[in-house]
């Protein structure tokens, strides 16, 4: 990977049937900028878990999710999920069930590497974008 500043963003239809193509979207993408396997995993999932959010808490007010991909300074891959909804989830505890854990999920993988997550208001939608950063120095591979 070189140090040139990478970015990519796509929209994605907010139905489940289109959690997948997001997953596949993002993989395409970071496997082209020579991503390592794990970061690709990595990023994967929780991309596919907040689209997945928008899908169940946010459709009804947000009928497309837009999804952004970068890398900042060579060194952070950046991820971010935007909805037009002003609903804000938090993480469940583990031990809930069924269901709710994709928030935890994230919060788990972002703490594992050492990122940072932060909920930033868009005010042109009336809704959220949900940043993640991973550094990725931190990968192993």
């Amino acid at each position: 990977m070189t140090g040139t500043a990478m970015h990519h963003d796509f929209q994605m239809i907010s139905t489940a049937e289109h959690v997948p193509s997001a997953r596949r979207k993002t993989a395409e993408v970071l496997v082209g900028w020579g991503m390592a396997e794990q970061v690709v995993d990595t990023a994967c999932l929780i991309v596919s878990e907040l689209v997945t959010n928008v899908v169940q808490h946010a459709a009804v007010l947000s009928p497309t999710a837009r999804v952004a991909l970068a890398v900042e300074e060579s060194t952070v891959l950046v991820l971010a999920v935007a909805d037009a909804h002003p609903l804000t989830l938090k993480p469940l505890p583990a031990a809930r069930s069924p269901g709710g854990h994709g928030l935890f999920l994230i919060d788990a993988l972002v703490r594992e590497f050492y990122g940072r997550a932060e909920v930033v208001p868009d005010p042109a939608t009336g809704g959220k974008r949900i940043v993640i950063r991973l550094p990725l120095v931190l990968f192993p591979g």
